[in-house]
Formats: C-alpha cells, sequence, structure tokens
C-alpha cells in the first residue's frame, strides 16, 4: 500500500506562536551582539592600549568603530520599507546583518600586526559595527513586532542579559584564545560562532506558514504586511507624529544622555585600568568579562521583577543617579580598590538602564515604524556614544581623569532629570 509524502510542517517553529522559543531565540541573538561588541569596546581597545597607543589614538578608534550606529537612521526605514514576506518580515535582514558581521571578522584575520596598521584595523571594526547595525535593528524590530507587551519586561531581561553574557564570555575567551593562538585565530573563532548562529535563524520562522528559505515552500502570511508603511515620506509622517507624544520624546533625550555616558567611561576604562593602574590587558579583559557575566545574570533574573515593581520611570531615574554618585566617589576614593568598586557597580547598575530603557522605548514604538522609531531613538545615543569617546583626549588634557568622572556624572544627572516627569502613552496599535 502506497502512502502520499507528508507535507511538510511549516507551522512549526514559528516565533509567534511560541513563547519558549521566542525567549530562546531572542536570546541567542542577542547573545551573538555581544561578540562584536566585546571584541571592538573592550578587546580591541585593551589591544592598543597594551601595545602602547595613546589615549588619543584609543579615543579615536573608538570613536570611528562606533559611527556605524548612525546608520540606523537609514536602516531603520530600509528595514521597515522592504522586505521579503514570503520569508517574514525582517529574517532576510537579519541573516544578511549576521553574515556580514561574520565576514568582517573573518577579513580581519588576514591583518597582520594590527597596531602598525591602526588604519586599516579601524576600518575591520568599522565594519563589523555597520553589519551588526543591521543585525541589531532586524532583530529589535521582530522583537517588538512578536512579542506580546504583557512579556515585555521578561523578554527584555532575558535579551539584554544575554547581550551581556555574550559581551562577557567573548571578552574572556577573545581574551585567551588571542594570547594562545594570537589575533587571527581570535577573529577567525568569532566568525564560526557568528556563522553557526545564521545556521539556527534559517531553521525557525516568524509566522507559521512563511519559508525557511528562498527556496523552500512556503507563503507570505497576511498579518506580516498587514501594517507597513506604503512609501517612504509615509514613514517619516509616521515616525514626526510618533516623536511628538512627550513620552517619546523624552526618551531620546534620555538616550542621547546614556549614550555620551557610556561612550566616555568605555573609552576612559582601558586608559585607566591598563594605562594608568598598570593592569595586564588579559587581567582586564578577564576582569570585564567578570563584571558583564555577573551583570548579565543579574539582569535577566531580577531585572524584569524590579521593572514591574518600580515601573520604567523610578527605576531609569534612581539608576541614573547612582551611576553619577559612582563616578564622583571614584573621583574622592581613586586608587585599585576604587576603580574594582567602581567598576563592579557601574556595570551593574548599567545593565539596569539599558533593560529599563529598552523596554520602555519598545512600550513607545508604533507597530507601523517599530524599527524606524525604536532605530531612531537608539542611533542618538549611539551618536554620543562615539562622540563620548571621541572627546576624552581634548577633556583628559585638559583636566585628567578627574574632568572625565565629572563629566560622565553630568550626563547620568542629565538622564535622571529627563525622566522624573516621564509619563508612558500607548503607542502600540498605531
Amino acid at each position: 500500500m502506497f502512502h502520499a509524502p507528508a507535507r511538510p510542517r511549516m507551522n512549526g517553529r514559528a516565533l509567534s506562536g511560541n513563547r519558549r522559543l521566542r525567549f530562546a531565540m531572542f536570546g541567542v541573538l542577542y547573545a551573538a551582539q555581544g561578540i562584536p561588541d566585546a571584541m571592538v569596546l573592550i578587546v580591541f581597545p585593551a589591544f592598543l592600549a597594551a601595545h602602547g597607543a595613546s589615549a588619543s589614538v584609543i579615543g579615536a578608534f573608538l570613536a570611528a568603530a562606533m559611527l556605524p550606529n548612525a546608520a540606523k537612521l537609514i536602516v531603520g526605514p530600509l528595514i521597515d520599507r522592504i522586505a521579503f514576506l514570503p520569508m517574514g518580515r525582517r529574517k532576510p535582514w537579519l541573516i544578511a546583518g549576521q553574515i556580514g558581521i561574520a565576514a568582517s571578522f573573518a577579513a580581519l584575520a588576514w591583518l597582520d600586526e594590527p597596531v602598525k596598521h591602526v588604519g586599516l584595523f579601524t576600518a575591520g571594526a568599522f565594519a563589523i559595527t555597520l553589519a551588526t547595525v543591521f543585525q541589531d535593528v532586524a532583530t529589535d524590530a521582530t522583537a517588538m513586532d512578536l512579542i506580546p507587551p504583557g512579556e515585555q519586561g521578561r523578554a527584555n531581561g532575558i535579551m539584554w542579559g544575554a547581550k551581556t553574557l555574550g559581551t562577557a564570555l567573548a571578552a574572556s575567551v577573545g581574551a585567551w584564545i588571542m594570547m594562545a593562538f594570537g589575533f587571527a585565530a581570535m577573529v577567525t573563532t568569532a566568525a564560526i560562532i557568528l556563522l553557526a548562529v545564521v545556521g539556527l535563524v534559517t531553521m525557525v520562522r516568524e509566522r507559521p506558514g512563511e519559508r525557511l528559505l528562498p527556496w523552500t515552500q512556503g507563503a507570505a502570511v497576511i498579518d506580516a504586511g498587514a501594517d507597513r508603511s506604503g512609501s517612504w515620506l509615509a514613514i517619516l509622517r509616521l515616525l514626526l507624529a510618533a516623536l511628538r507624544r512627550p513620552a517619546a520624546g523624552r526618551l531620546v533625550l534620555l538616550s542621547l544622555a546614556i549614550g555620551l555616558l557610556v561612550g566616555m567611561t568605555g573609552a576612559l576604562a582601558p586608559v585607566l585600568i591598563v594605562g594608568q593602574l598598570d593592569w595586564a590587558q588579559a587581567d582586564y579583559a578577564q576582569f570585564r568579562s567578570m563584571l558583564k557575566l555577573v551583570s548579565g545574570v543579574g539582569g535577566m533574573v531580577v531585572g524584569s521583577y524590579v521593572i514591574d515593581r518600580m515601573g520604567h520611570r523610578r527605576v531609569l531615574v534612581a539608576t541614573l543617579m547612582a551611576i553619577a554618585i559612582a563616578n564622583l566617589l571614584l573621583l574622592a576614593f581613586m586608587g585599585q580598590a576604587g576603580a574594582i568598586t567602581y567598576f563592579v557597580a557601574y556595570e551593574m547598575l548599567l545593565v539596569f538602564t539599558f533593560i529599563t530603557f529598552f523596554a520602555a522605548t519598545m512600550s513607545q514604538c508604533s507597530s507601523a515604524i517599530a524599527a524606524t522609531q525604536f532605530s531612531f531613538t537608539m542611533v542618538c545615543g549611539n551618536i554620543t556614544m562615539s562622540l563620548g569617546a571621541a572627546l576624552m583626549g581634548p577633556i583628559m588634557a585638559a583636566g585628567g581623569t578627574g574632568a572625565m568622572l565629572i563629566a560622565i556624572a553630568g550626563g547620568a544627572l542629565v538622564g535622571a532629570g529627563v525622566m522624573r516627569g516621564w509619563q508612558p502613552q500607548p503607542a502600540r496599535g498605531d
């Protein structure tokens, strides 16, 4: 007796209908973002500092490496407007970005002695960040599209915690591989891991019935394109309308403040610990990765609980005020013990700040332009993050480490002031 061949199960492995799969897949994707973050923001600057690069060179490297984040202003509308719906609204963009990150790391493996070719080294970091922008925007938009409002607090805790854990592991393992086997082995390993994530992404659908790959069976789902904007002008109009809401506007101002203080702290950390306190590059990377690991676990375990109990506004005001106080305390108690205590507190506070900020921003994004609005808000902080890193040279020249700490505290206080009068306004159904 003969039987007709079974039809493929196109309803399986769809993010929209499986809560556990959503949490797991977004956790993997955000953890994957931690790899380029760790390399570009921790391992590469420490590598330069350990090989004698000046504060100005490190600051310029970080400023250039973070500059592609400004491209989110273009990438967000691009992802909202252009889609291959048979594979899902954002999945093709996500895959393309992930492949781009892996290819950029692989290209750096051909660079002999990066410190002697700082220009090419910087160009490679620039390419990594640019590709990460596509993966980042596509992931964020997919999360806003598929995660119900009631799950956002817990989801953001998992996602940001996973990203922090990914950053910690990448910094720690990356530094060990580089010390044991060299720079090329480190970036090649990163490329291989990122390509493995591509394989996982291809195995899941956004919605039941869609194609896994362009050449497989499946079709576009009506829900996927129901609220897509019809033109670039329509996207711009919707964005301007959304940003006129006081709640969304204040989050843009907060993004500017957070980006500035993160950029300055990220540039100061290797100069202070490796350059001034004479830590070895490997010890610095292990220390930062350990902090990322602890703060990531803390964010995943208690982040959503704290947000649900206290609310976005109170958590953000409290954490930003605490960051300002921590910087002023380090100014008063500079030294090994003071620096260690400061960075322990800073990493934990920063994780809670980001988890809450992301959840608050997602809650204010209109579904029709989720990628555009979220990207616009984030890119404001990315621009000031690059500016904060670039300002390290002039600020250090003018007033040394003390001036940097005061500037960082000032950025945190501005952010806390912005959020004191913030009130959420429903926007997802627009």
